[in-house]
């Protein structure tokens, strides 16, 4: 019987930094993309080396993927591969991406790169633009017709002793906008993505960088905007650019649970040590942690900790008394918190048993 033809899947493949692969957790901009393509009925298959997130310390390095945002589509999970890792920079992508390119095949590349060139001092402007040129040449050497939407740079909020880093990424940015044009060619395009101009790091973003569920958005919709664009040939004249819904859904930690904290006998100058422990919280970048003594009625500062375990060295006139107490609470960033977990006495004398 005939009807119409089944348009073959694109082979897309995000190559980009930690703005890209995002945290356990995260919902990431790669999802919402995916969930655009999804939406429009615009068959995509998401290929790379790798499948997760970061997973959080200590687990920090390539042992495990990390997961996604709980509510993230099943679908979505067999098919979230990407070429994208903290701290990657255009510099070194550009030697692997041919390989990258050989082994995965695929059609289109959506590349968020620059920042930690330009950020860390690993490259000025002029150079991170010869390494983007140099990634887009090797790349085209596995697939001379491989189709290009490359972003600029994100302007991130201001960092102390980087006061020149929004003028290089300004500089950047107009020396990439001018770039493209002579990289274009007819069977291999090259389309400039203005993630910058829609993605406001000081709104969107959970640390000044790094993207929130406000930013995933954002960075996805630069994206679709250039994806809408005829040289892709993705999308029909129907299709709009991805909207950015009205709430944005919102992160929600778990309050952590399962605390434990013990002193150890003094030593021999009576120095005592401190130990709280509590269950991880999936989806927390990190953890705050208070301690009240038993000779203020006050609570310490939160004090921000990256792990599930936390120890102090007490001196010998704040040394734990059976009133101390400790209470922690789960963190994603700036602005996402969870409640306040239960409050815990501190024993003193069980130290080891923690």
């Amino acid at each position: 019987m005939g009807g119409v033809p089944t348009r073959p899947a694109t082979r897309i493949m995000i190559v980009g930094d930690s703005i890209s692969h995002g945290r356990e957790g995260d919902w990431t901009w790669r999802y919402r993309i995916w969930e655009w393509f999804r939406q429009n009925n615009t068959p995509v298959v998401f290929v790379g080396p790798h499948k997760g997130t970061i997973p959080p310390p200590p687990e920090d390095d390539r042992t495990r993927d990390g997961g996604y945002a709980p509510d993230v589509d099943r679908d979505f999970l067999q098919d979230c591969y990407h070429y994208s890792w903290w701290g990657k920079a255009a510099c070194v992508v550009k030697d692997g991406i041919g390989e990258q390119v050989a082994t995965h095949k695929p059609d289109l590349c959506l590349v968020e790169l620059g920042f930690n060139d330009i950020g860390w001092g690993i490259s000025d402007p002029g150079g991170t633009l010869k390494s983007m040129e140099a990634l887009i040449t090797e790349a085209r050497t596995h697939n001379q017709a491989l189709k290009f939407a490359i972003a600029n740079v994100p302007q991130r909020t201001i960092v102390p002793g980087l006061g020149d880093l929004p003028v290089r990424v300004e500089t950047y940015n107009e020396l990439l906008a001018q770039a493209i044009p002579s990289w274009n060619q007819p069977s291999s395009p090259v389309v400039l993505v203005h993630l910058c101009e829609n993605y406001l790091c000081r709104e969107g973003s959970y640390d000044g960088l790094h993207p929130g569920a406000l930013g995933e958005f954002e960075i996805a919709q630069a994206f679709s905007r250039t994806l809408l664009s005829p040289e892709f040939a993705l999308t029909d004249r129907s299709t709009k650019e991805l909207e950015i819904p009205q709430p944005v859904p919102r992160r929600v930690l778990s309050t952590p649970v399962n605390l434990a904290a013990a002193a150890s006998s003094p030593n021999h100058e009576g120095w005592a040590r401190l130990t709280v422990t509590w269950d991880l919280v999936y989806g927390a970048y990190s953890y705050d942690i208070r301690i009240k003594t038993g000779h203020d009625d006050a609570w310490w500062d939160w004090h921000p900790v990256q792990d599930t375990r936390y120890q102090l060295w007490c001196s010998p006139m704040h040394l734990p008394t059976p009133e101390w107490k400790a209470q922690v609470r789960a963190t994603a960033g700036e602005h996402v918190t969870s409640n306040n977990s239960q409050l815990v006495n501190v024993i003193v004398g069980q130290e080891d048993d923690l």
